[in-house]
């Protein structure tokens, strides 16, 4: 009797916590930006969403080099919900990479997306964007083992989840 008022009040504790971090999730500004691969020098649009009318967006792009600020935002907008939208050109210097696109508020509240930087348009060569060679023919070899640790513990982890359901079901009878 004890066990099934454990495992009920740490079930109902499970979804406790599910449902006030949906709560805390609701109203977190969101944004995107368009295009999501763009060349140097080019122009983007971050749009926000979920965001109070009046808040200023701070727009910065970072990377492995650090962040560079694109510029702000203003959100628009009547009652409780609001958005912006902003265009922004990438610097012409900006290197080829994986960058996030962080729209920031000085009382803290933020939002990222991700944006892929290609070469600019102008560095761009003139040949093909990819040469592949022809297929050799060979076999080709995979190695698909695995560390002995991990599988140790995935052993471990189904003994367990088996053993927890075995007293689940004794404890029910």
């Amino acid at each position: 009797m004890k066990t099934r008022v454990l495992i009920s009040a740490a079930i109902a504790a499970v979804l406790a916590l599910a449902l006030v971090r949906i709560a805390w999730a609701h109203g977190e500004p969101v944004i995107i930006v368009d295009p999501t691969v763009a060349a140097a020098g080019s122009p983007i649009t971050v749009t926000g969403s979920e965001v109070e009318p009046g808040e200023v967006f701070a727009i910065t792009l970072e990377g492995i080099g650090g962040s560079i600020l694109l510029g702000e935002a203003t959100v628009t907008g009547e009652g409780e919900e609001g958005a912006f939208a902003a265009t922004f050109t990438l610097p012409t210097d900006l290197a080829p990479g994986s960058y996030t696109v962080r729209a920031a508020t000085e009382a803290g509240e933020a939002a990222t997306t991700d944006l892929t930087v290609t070469a600019a348009a102008n560095n761009a060569s003139a040949g093909p964007a990819m040469v592949m060679d022809e297929a050799s023919g060979e076999l080709h070899a995979l190695d698909r083992s695995k560390p002995v640790s991990q599988i140790i513990a995935v052993a471990v982890v189904i003994t367990l989840s088996a053993a927890a359901g075995f007293v689940l079901i004794r404890s029910s009878r």
